[in-house]
């Protein structure tokens, strides 16, 4: 059986588990039948990931069976990391796809924790993660770390450093998408069910003729639903207004209510089995 027949059976039975028909799952997670339909018979090689949450979340898996969904539609791991080549003739988010798709899954992450702090220049300009995942695959030794620039960000000028259980191993600039891979691997191959923790922090440098703009907001999330997450923002000088913003897998943002600043000019936000998504801040000068 090939891959993607042995993913789409494993929808399948997921989906009779659930008690429904491919009519049920359609209705009750946004997909559609032809999708559904698609990635059961095996046709549909590399779904989004949005549409492989939005399934998820609708059959209601708890989260290590969410990230063993995932990793079923991963595409097999290559030997030899640091000659990692990417197809030039696809697109570059396809490259992306294709470059991160072998770790899709492999790892749940149990919690995640962001400090982002906005310099002076009212810019972003660190933010600081601490991660503890657990193995779902034997063998997990490298996971990659996609950074989206915006309007206001460029991704080629963000660096990674790694502070602790952990290793920048490579990147890899896709600049007309304004994106950037970091390749970061962890002290050693994982077995399956082993949990690790690891922190690094991403610095922003900002653009030379400052044509971008002062930074306006940033989220952050993790791929399937997550014991905890903490999503704090530290600021030099107060903005005019800060609210808090999420994103559902296949939604649109959602703009929430407003958050006070404490007295040290910092906004947190915690949240517990936070479902697969992004969740952060906006603000305005």
């Amino acid at each position: 059986m090939s891959h993607p027949a042995r993913a789409g059976a494993l929808l399948r039975s997921l989906r009779q588990r659930y008690g429904a028909t491919q009519s049920d799952l359609g209705h009750d997670s946004g997909v559609s039948v032809r999708t559904i339909r698609g990635l059961e018979r095996g046709e549909i090689q590399h779904p989004q990931l949005a549409t492989l949450q939005q399934l998820a979340l609708a059959m209601r898996l708890p989260p290590q069976d969410q990230a063993e969904f995932l990793h079923a539609w991963a595409t097999p791991r290559q030997p030899g990391y640091d000659g990692l080549l990417v197809d030039p003739t696809l697109s570059e988010m396809e490259q992306i796809d294709a470059m991160t798709r072998s770790v899709l899954g492999a790892y749940r992450v149990i919690n995640q924790t962001w400090h982002t702090t906005i310099g002076v220049d009212r810019r972003m300009s660190t933010t600081r993660c601490q991660v503890a995942l657990e193995a779902v695959e034997h063998g997990l030794e490298r996971v990659f770390n996609v950074q989206n620039g915006d309007e206001h960000t460029t991704a080629a000028r963000l660096d990674f450093v790694p502070l602790r259980g952990c290793r920048l191993s490579g990147r890899w600039d896709f600049e007309d998408s304004n994106v950037t891979v970091f390749g970061v691997d962890l002290p050693r191959p994982l077995t399956k069910g082993q949990s690790h923790a690891y922190e690094y922090e991403v610095i922003s440098h900002p653009d030379e003729d400052g044509t971008l703009g002062y930074s306006d907001g940033f989220i952050w999330g993790a791929p399937h639903t997550t014991r905890s997450i903490v999503v704090s923002v530290e600021f030099a000088a107060p903005p005019a207004t800060l609210r808090r913003v999420q994103k559902a897998p296949g939604k649109d943002f959602e703009f929430l209510d407003p958050v006070p600043l404490d007295d040290t000019l910092q906004a947190a936000l915690v949240l517990e089995d936070a479902d697969p998504g992004a969740y952060g801040f906006t603000w305005t000068w």
